[in-house]
């Protein structure tokens, strides 16, 4: 299957990254809140292009908010020869980690250890912090930072993959490696998540941004919500999970 946008982006390279199996203990690097319960009105983004038309819980708005502001911000990475750079943004929905192509996984969302970072980019996004203590934010799974975790491990409902069912902003969508049927797990413990920024529920388009994917890079990605989920090449669409 090929991913299937509806907004091209200006490269296609390499398959989405994927999320990580036999990693290391996350390590609390900050204490800041997960965010409280009360509804606000919803702002729209910069440079995405699908919208939401309902008010966000402030949990929620603050997830999207940091996503966004992520695939703006200066993040530091070290390239293949150990040297700490700034990323760069050469598109309104990308964020480049990498030096010449390098993809050395090393990034401060995951403490440059070099292991596959789409999860530590998602927790990041539920949380505001870098790697952090899954003890301290109960709603993250204990191992975040792999892929398939995030359905299986969250303290948040889990929504295996229905046409019908669109998840909301601040949502995390998961992907699983290999073919497959929507929402049916073909054991592979290897896949991909992103958070939801935007959705549009008259024109079934989802808006994430996702790290770790094109090599080193974030991404905000705009997908139609079809009858096989929102797909990309060697994946396939599992569901999405809560953010409450």
């Amino acid at each position: 299957m090929r991913t299937r946008t509806t907004t091209l982006l200006a490269t296609a390279a390499a398959t989405a990254g994927v999320a990580c199996a036999s990693l290391p203990a996350a390590h609390a690097v900050g204490t800041a809140g997960e965010g409280h319960l009360t509804a606000v009105t919803t702002t729209a983004a910069a440079a995405t292009t699908a919208t939401t038309t309902t008010a966000l819980s402030t949990l929620r708005q603050d997830t999207v908010d940091r996503a966004n502001r992520l695939v703006s911000a200066d993040l530091s990475f070290k390239d293949a020869g150990g040297t700490l750079r700034t990323s760069t943004q050469p598109g309104p929905n990308r964020n480049v980690l990498e030096l010449d192509g390098s993809n050395t996984n090393s990034n401060v969302l995951n403490d440059f250890n070099g292991l596959d970072w789409c999860g530590y980019l998602v927790a990041r996004t539920w949380t505001g912090t870098n790697t952090p203590d899954p003890a301290l934010y109960p709603r993250i799974p204990t191992s975040y930072m792999r892929s398939q975790a995030w359905r299986t491990d969250a303290e948040t409902p889990y929504y295996r993959f229905s046409e019908s069912r669109l998840p909301k902003p601040g949502d995390v969508l998961v992907w699983q490696n290999g073919s497959g049927t929507a929402g049916a797990d073909n054991g592979n413990p290897y896949g991909h998540v992103g958070v939801v920024t935007a959705v549009d529920a008259t024109t079934k388009v989802v808006t994430s941004v996702e790290g770790n994917v094109e090599g080193d890079e974030i991404r905000r990605i705009t997908y139609t919500w079809d009858a096989n989920g929102p797909t990309k090449d060697g994946k396939h669409f599992m569901g999405h999970t809560s953010r409450e």
